[in-house]
C-alpha cells in the first residue's frame, strides 16, 4: 500500500520564462517587470522605423481600395472576401497610425474597422459610408495630417460622421 500522504502531495516545477528573459526581465524581478533600458531600446527601434510609416500606410490604403472594389463585385464569395479584407486592412491602418502617433488616421482606421463589422452588402447606402472613410483617409495621407486637432481634421471627421448619420 502506498502512503496516503505522498498521494496528496503536489510537486511544483519552476520553469524559466524564456520570453520574459528575451524581453529584458530578470529571473527574480516582480511580475510583469521589464527593464527600463529594454523599453527604451525597443522605443528607439520604433522611432527609427517611423520614416517608413508613409510608405507602409500608402500600401495598406491601396489594399483597402482593392478590398473595397471586391465588395462591389457581383460574386458573393468575392464580396465576402473583400469585406473580410476591408476589416483587416482598416485594423492595420489603425495599428500603424497608433504606433507612430498619427491620431487622425488612427481614428478613421478604427472607425472603418468598426463599421466593417456592420456592413450590409445588400444596403448600397452603406457603401457611401465606406467610400467616405476611404476618401478622408486618402486626404489625411496626402496632406500628412498627424493629429486630430485643427480645422481640417474637424472637417474630415464631420464628413464621415454625416455619412454615418445619414446612411446608417
Amino acid at each position: 500500500m502506498s502512503d496516503s500522504k505522498n498521494e496528496n502531495e503536489v510537486e511544483i516545477y519552476h520553469r524559466v520564462n524564456k520570453l520574459k528573459l528575451k524581453a529584458g526581465a530578470g529571473l527574480h524581478d516582480g511580475d510583469g517587470f521589464i527593464d527600463l533600458h529594454s523599453i527604451k531600446r525597443a522605443q528607439a527601434v520604433i522611432d527609427r522605423k517611423e520614416t517608413l510609416y508613409m510608405n507602409e500606410v500608402e500600401d495598406v490604403l491601396k489594399k483597402l481600395r482593392v478590398a473595397w472594389e471586391k465588395m462591389q463585385s457581383d460574386d458573393e464569395e468575392t464580396i465576402m472576401h473583400g469585406k473580410e479584407e476591408l476589416y483587416h486592412y482598416a485594423n492595420h491602418v489603425k495599428d500603424l497610425a497608433t504606433t507612430y502617433n498619427y491620431q487622425l488616421m488612427g481614428h478613421f482606421g478604427s472607425s472603418l474597422r468598426q463599421f466593417s463589422e456592420k456592413i450590409d452588402v445588400e444596403n448600397k447606402m452603406h457603401f457611401v459610408i465606406v467610400q467616405a472613410h476611404l476618401d478622408v483617409m486618402f486626404i489625411v495621407y496626402k496632406e500628412h495630417i498627424k493629429d486630430e486637432g485643427g480645422d481640417k481634421a474637424v472637417e474630415l471627421k464631420s464628413i464621415v460622421a454625416a455619412a454615418i448619420k445619414k446612411y446608417f
